[in-house]
């Protein structure tokens, strides 16, 4: 009789989860009469971000990112002495830092959609200046149009850092609005500790703004999805953390003095040895490598390997 009744008791408990589902799934079918379907009335509601603005993504409860593209380094080209200085400054760049990044590799097909239409309208331009060339500026838009096919490689790949800031929300005794712009400010003081470390390091930065994270977004819900088969085989995907060598507990003296000097010649280089820098001031950033050049071999020089030329009377020891 226990049996029995064990049973039907379970019979009853299991019919009843059946139908708890059921009626779950009646509620949210939009095909069905009164269905509770307001969830899922826009792709919107999908994404999981509520606005762009300002320069940064907003992901609702007072929760913003911020992102940072960075350029590229030749890492494998440098000697093991270089390579030794960029591991040092990039581990005390990431010690340094009080609040959590994300690094972001994105691999997407390089549109050339706009240049083209550019293209056009140039080439439109001159053929109305130079009637007699018409004939080669159509053969010239026939071959760009095909230039993915000649240069055999249309992807490309940017590196981003995201800058999170989530603790506005812990700011009971303000409205909405003074949270957003507290957390706006403390945001952006965090890109510039970021961009500070990494401009230490040799890499370029530049915050996107409002446009430049809507194209970002767009490009990664609409690219074309590749398999890492070998990845996941070796378990790069389940790895959670990667410990590497501690350059700064095996750098001895020396080696700290002459790195502390290239991070200032780095810094100069990359912030004030440039197209965009006033001439006069360019001029003094040079000088000032020059006499840090000295300085490295007159103090230093734990790293130093050859002089290269920076494109004006500048030089940097490496």
């Amino acid at each position: 009789m226990a049996v029995i009744v064990g049973v039907l008791l379970f019979l009853l408990m299991v019919g009843g989860m059946g139908y708890a589902v059921y009626w779950q799934l009646r509620q949210v079918d939009a095909r069905q009469k009164g269905g509770n379907d307001h969830h899922v009335s826009t792709a919107q509601e999908f994404l999981p971000f509520e606005d762009i603005r300002d320069g940064v993504i907003c992901l609702g409860g007072h929760r913003y990112r911020a992102v940072i593209e960075c350029s590229s380094t030749n890492y494998h080209l440098k000697t093991n002495h270089e390579k030794e200085v960029i591991e040092a400054s990039f581990q005390r760049f990431l010690n340094s830092l009080t609040f959590p990044i994300v690094f972001f590799v994105q691999t997407k097909v390089m549109s050339y959609s706009r240049m083209l239409k550019q293209l056009e309208e140039d080439v439109a331009d001159a053929i109305s200046t130079y009637p007699h060339l018409e004939e080669y500026a159509n053969e010239f838009m026939k071959e760009m149009k095909q230039i993915h096919v000649h240069i055999g490689n249309n992807k490309q790949k940017k590196k981003y850092v995201i800058v999170p800031f989530d603790d506005a929300i812990q700011l009971g005794n303000l409205s909405d609005e003074e949270k957003y712009e507290y957390a706006l400010k403390e945001l952006y003081a965090r890109v510039g500790i970021v961009c500070d470390g990494l401009q230490a390091v040799g890499v370029q930065t530049k915050v996107l703004g409002t446009k430049e994270l809507a194209e970002l977004i767009m490009s990664v819900y609409h690219k074309d999805h590749y398999e890492h088969v070998e990845q996941l085989a070796e378990g790069d995907f389940l790895t959670l953390m990667v410990e590497g060598e501690n350059r700064l507990e095996t750098m001895d003296e020396e080696a700290k003095l002459d790195w502390v000097l290239y991070e200032a010649q780095t810094r100069l280089q990359t912030e004030f040895v440039n197209d965009q820098t006033d001439a006069f001031v360019r001029e003094r950033a040079e000088r000032v490598l020059d006499e840090l050049n000295a300085v490295r071999q007159r103090y230093a020089g734990y790293y130093q390997t050859e002089s290269v030329p920076l494109g004006g009377r500048g030089h940097v020891q490496v």
